[in-house]
């Protein structure tokens, strides 16, 4: 890989740097994790590469692989997600740090996960290299 991005997160500002960049990524029930003797919530996303602003040569845009994990969570909660239905493609909106002890996954749809965290402990990677994405993200304004 050329370049690997990987950031981490311990303040309500950072996570809105994480959420900037994960914004529209898309990612399967399957690919996330409670991982709650670890006290850790993992997911797994394709990542548009919102930062890579090569329209000219590829207006689709890229996607790639990556990461995030939230540690010091005491708690997850779902609203508007089957965890049984794990070939269902969640399209993140937003990270939120509510504050010091709540983060909020926003999704299409009305999907929310909540993480009840002891402190803000979070790290974000890519994985892959990236390839040419079937289309760009494009949100209504209306």
């Amino acid at each position: 890989m050329t370049s690997v991005l990987k950031l981490y997160a311990t303040a309500e500002e950072d996570i809105a740097v994480i959420s900037a960049l994960f914004q529209d990524a898309a990612l399967k029930v399957a690919d996330i994790a409670w991982l709650q003797d670890d006290n850790r919530f993992v997911f797994l996303a394709n990542r548009f590469v919102w930062e890579k602003k090569r329209w000219f040569k590829k207006p689709k845009g890229e996607r790639l692989r990556a990461a995030i994990h939230f540690n010091a969570v005491q708690k997850v909660q779902f609203h508007g997600i089957d965890l049984s239905k794990k070939d269902t493609v969640l399209a993140l909106l937003a990270i939120e740090a509510v504050n010091d002890e709540c983060i909020q996954l926003t999704f299409s749809g009305g999907a929310v996960i909540r993480l009840t965290v002891e402190c803000i402990d979070a790290t974000a990677s890519d994985l892959s290299e990236t390839w040419d994405a079937l289309s760009r993200p494009d949100h209504d304004h209306t």
